[in-house]
Formats: structure tokens, sequence, C-alpha cells
């Protein structure tokens, strides 16, 4: 038996979610006028990662739910195995907690579901934000060995390869420290999990083919784990949907954008999310 963990709105305990929809939420609300942002964290993350960012939207004003992945951060229900299945849970959480279309935001493995759900959702998800993505989402075998048999050697490949390689000074160290302690945090197997899901998920074409709301690519310049020439296949799925994904490139940043260029990202999230 699996009980859902308590949820948090406007910092008070909300009723419980159903069981397809169990998981963790921060939400924080200065005004409900403008549509709900909704921001999906990825492998072996959790909610936490987007703390720059829900900060700058919610004093601007914004409805921002943030959320734990079953299996992350705070959540202790068993992680789901599969892109397909994270997003059935997702589209759950909204059809539960949000009574209008969200703004979808999604980082790496997030924007996989971010995407799976767009296309299942319909007009649950009013435009969706795509940060760090690829289709497909490969990931190396060495990796994948290493996640399953030496998960702390596969958070350093990962620590390494998420930031830009001309990062450093004090704050590039502390943003390298606190991302893999966020990794470190997660339970066990998790990040082979999440791995395992990325690298097995064939259905972003058709997914970003159904697609009907409005699209942004958010990349780094120097992005190593998915480098901005790999969006060419998803934007061609996007457009053979009939959307016209708007791109845009932050300079001087890595795959961990979140962290490494949190204003460059701030200032993309509101442009994108203007209602």
């Amino acid at each position: 038996r699996h009980d859902p963990p308590a949820l948090r709105f406007d910092m008070v305990q909300a009723p419980q979610p159903p069981p397809a929809a169990r998981g963790r939420q921060d939400t924080h609300s200065s005004a409900v006028r403008a549509r709900p942002i909704v921001l999906v964290h990825g492998a072996s993350h959790d909610r936490h990662t987007w703390h720059l960012q829900q900060a700058h939207l919610d004093g601007a004003g914004r409805q921002v739910l943030a959320l734990d992945l079953p299996g992350h951060g705070d959540d202790r229900n068993p992680p789901l195995t599969s892109i397909e299945a994270m997003a059935a849970w997702l589209l759950a959480v909204l059809e539960e907690r949000v009574a209008q279309p969200v703004h979808l935001i999604g980082h790496s493995m997030g924007s996989l579901i971010a995407l799976e759900a767009a296309a299942r959702g319909g007009t649950q998800v009013a435009s969706l934000v795509l940060v760090g993505s690829t289709l497909p989402m490969r990931v190396a075998p060495a990796l994948l060995e290493a996640a399953r048999s030496n998960p702390d050697e596969a958070r350093a490949m990962i620590n390494h390869w998420s930031f830009s390689a001309t990062d450093g000074g004090p704050d590039g160290d502390a943003a390298r420290a606190a991302n893999l302690a966020m990794m470190a945090r997660q339970p066990d197997g998790v990040l082979a999990i999440d791995l395992a899901a990325c690298d097995g998920y064939d259905g972003g074409p058709a997914a970003a083919a159904a697609v009907r709301c409005p699209v942004w690519l958010v990349c780094g310049e120097n992005d190593r784990m998915t480098p901005p020439a790999g969006i060419e296949l998803l934007r061609e799925a996007l457009r053979s949907g009939g959307s016209a994904p708007h791109t845009e490139i932050i300079a001087d940043c890595g795959h961990a954008i979140m962290a490494e260029q949190p204003g460059r990202l701030n200032e993309a999230l509101s442009r994108s999310c203007r209602d």
C-alpha cells in the first residue's frame, strides 16, 4: 500500500490526489488571473532544481506548481519506469489540481514527459516549453551501465557534462556542487530507472506531431548532453503537426540551464508564458 504524501498549496495542506496522481507539489501564487505554470524536473532531480525560476515567476505574480515525480525528492512512491507512465501521472495531477489549461515546462527527461503529456492532454496544455531537449534522447551504454552498477560514478559523469566547459569560478563551483548533491539525494535506483526511461522512449516524433499548442525550445549554446544541433528532428516533428516552434539558444551555458544561466532562462520563460 502506498499512501500519497501531503501536498502544499499556498503553504496550506490540501486534499489528497487520487492514486494515479500521487506526487509532491510546491505551489506558490500571488495572483490567479494568468494561466498556471507547471515545472517538471529531469532525471535524478526533484522540484528544487527549479527554485530560482519558481522564485522569479512567483515574484512576477504567477501561479507556479513545481512537482516531484514519483520516487523523487520528498515523494516516497515507487518511481515510474517509462516516459509514457510519467506523462499519464502528470496529466492526472493536472486534472485533479488545476482547473484551467497550463503552461507546461520540462527540462531534459522532464521535457520528454511534458511533450508526451501535451500530445495526450489536448486543451489541458496551453503552451509547451522544452528546455534542454532532443529526440531521441539516447543515453550512452557506458552511462547506463554505470548508473546500474556504480551510481556515484554515473552522477559524477553527468555532473561533469551538465555544465559548460567554460564555466568556472566560485559561482560555477557552487552550482556544480549543488547539482551533484541533488542527484545524490535521490533514492537508490532512481538514476538508472530515469536514464533507461529516456533511452527507451521512442514515441517522441509521434508525440511532437500531435502537439497543437505553441511550443518553445530552449537550449544551452554549449550543451554537451543535448546539443542544440540535436533538436532538428524535434523541430521537424513539431512542424509536421502544424506547430511553428520558437527556438531560443542561451549563450555561455550547458545542459544545467536553470543553475548556470538562471537570469536568461527566467527571461525566456517570462516571454514564453505571458498570459
